[in-house]
């Protein structure tokens, strides 16, 4: 497969027009439309259909494309790294769901700067499905996600720790500091997590598992600091990770409600390209100083 007809193709496929990408490009359409056909006869398949003014990737252009992407993502890592090198500076690109980088990195991230200061860090935030997509696409070294359910065919998930989920209302909630059946919870109010979101998932797992109804829905509230806050106001109930909710718990601003005979855990994993070597010292230095008194 000829790259330089790729790449003009994930372009294509990146704006939506053959017009758009000549302009990029600088080049003719006629020339870009001769790329896209001289692609579809190389791989024997059609990757684009016309869609009024724009274009429309076919099933197998999708696949291509996401494919293409995750090459030349990869091709500039090489480039960077090749820089790195030779300008004797590391640079360390991590990527984290929200409640990993908000309640457990940070410490980490502090001290390993620290120790380190001639290391650069970025960190990108985005839920579980984006923290998998930029390792896979080469956009990120490694990635931290708090959850149950994994499994990728191309992606390496490591275990590093168990996260504790609480239930937590307002200290006035007729619920408070009480132990309860998890039919009392679900006559409650809750402040629901945003669609996609693992806790989102967890909590229905919880209710379905013991054929319970699903709370009643409160609000649903994009982010774990925002929805805590509307609970600390005096609204309704969340499911939250204990690292999240203990300051408040210990500043009387929330309180618990224990659900019998249900413990709710989920996992911290560390999310790797299965064809990447060994840990880097990043790693090395989380796993020493990441300890369950953390969360």
């Amino acid at each position: 497969m000829n790259l330089h007809t790729l790449r003009i193709f994930t372009n294509v496929a990146k704006l939506g027009s053959i017009t758009e990408t000549a302009k990029l490009l600088h080049i003719s359409q006629p020339a870009v439309t001769a790329q896209i056909r001289k692609l579809e006869r190389e791989v024997g398949i059609k990757v684009i259909t016309s869609k009024g003014r724009g274009i429309q990737l076919t099933a197998e252009g999708k696949f291509l494309y996401e494919q293409g992407l995750r090459l030349f993502h990869l091709e500039e890592q090489i480039d960077e790294k090749l820089k790195t090198f030779l300008e004797k500076k590391e640079k360390v690109q991590i990527a984290s769901s929200y409640i990993v980088m908000n309640y457990i990195l940070p410490s980490i991230i502090s001290g390993y700067k620290l120790e380190n200061p001639d290391v650069d860090l970025y960190i990108s935030l985005g839920n579980v499905v984006s923290v998998e997509r930029r390792i896979l696409n080469y956009e990120s070294d490694f990635g931290f996600v708090v959850q149950n359910n994994i499994g990728h065919e191309d992606l390496h998930f490591q275990k590093l720790m168990d996260v504790p989920f609480w239930f937590v209302v307002h200290p006035s909630h007729p619920l408070a500091n009480k132990e309860v059946a998890i039919f009392d919870v679900s006559e409650h109010d809750f402040i629901y997590r945003e669609p996609g979101s693992s806790t989102l998932d967890l909590l229905e797992a919880i209710f379905y598992a013991h054929n319970c109804p699903l709370p009643k829905v409160g609000l649903q509230m994009q982010g774990l600091p925002e929805s805590i806050k509307i609970v600390e106001a005096g609204f309704g109930m969340l499911l939250a990770p204990a690292c999240s909710v203990n300051e408040s718990l210990a500043q009387g601003r929330l309180s618990r409600v224990f659900v019998e005979q249900i413990e709710v855990n989920q996992s911290l994993f560390m999310c790797t390209r299965k064809t990447d070597g060994s840990d880097h010292p990043f790693v090395h230095y989380l796993k020493k100083n990441l300890t369950k008194s953390e969360v």
